[in-house]
């Protein structure tokens, strides 16, 4: 039996060992061993944790040890510029290099920057590992996170409906982290 997009989907998000967590990205150097970082801030600058990125057989794993954020559920993706300026809408759209449509419950889904909702503990916490198997640190081409203009996370105020263009009904933006290369 073939997989499917969105069967692939479905075994990635089995995956997902949810506790609590967010995560973020930037341009930078190739990671020639498949590491990258983020350290994630909110609008003031002030740091919220870190995000670790690795290259794995199946996707790129992330390791999101965040606090300070409110809790609750919050829409997490994986944005196309190396930029977390002011509102952080500098970051961009959502990574598409496919052309998908936004959600894991669209037929035509999810784009690759499309991530779990982060739930995020009462007290602020976010602790948890994600694997994306339509994203690559390292390789070359229209997927690579780490290219000429980076690549970003971004957290939202409210929870990913998984379906509304372009970002599920997530919201404003709360908190950005720039990828870079090694760690």
């Amino acid at each position: 039996m073939p997989i499917t997009r969105q069967r692939a989907i479905a075994a990635t998000c089995g995956l997902v060992a949810v506790t609590v967590g967010v995560a973020l990205v930037s341009p930078s150097a190739v990671a020639a061993d498949g590491r990258a970082h983020a350290t994630v801030k909110d609008r003031n600058g002030q740091t919220l944790g870190e995000i670790g990125l690795r290259e794995t057989a199946a996707g790129v794993l992330l390791r999101i040890k965040l606090k300070g954020l409110p809790p609750g559920p919050h829409g997490i993706h994986v944005h196309e510029a190396g930029m977390c300026e002011g509102d952080f809408t500098s970051a961009g759209p959502i990574f598409n290099p496919l052309g998908a449509k936004h959600g894991f419950h669209n037929d035509e889904g999810p784009m690759a920057g499309d991530l779990p909702n982060l739930y995020v503990a009462a007290d602020g916490t976010a602790q948890v590992e994600l694997l994306n198997q339509f994203l690559t640190v390292s390789k070359d081409g229209d997927d690579a996170l780490i290219d000429a203009d980076g690549a970003a996370i971004v957290i939202h105020a409210l929870a990913d409906d998984y379906l509304s263009e372009p970002d599920g009904g997530a919201g404003e933006a709360i908190a950005c982290g720039v990828i870079v290369a090694g760690k």
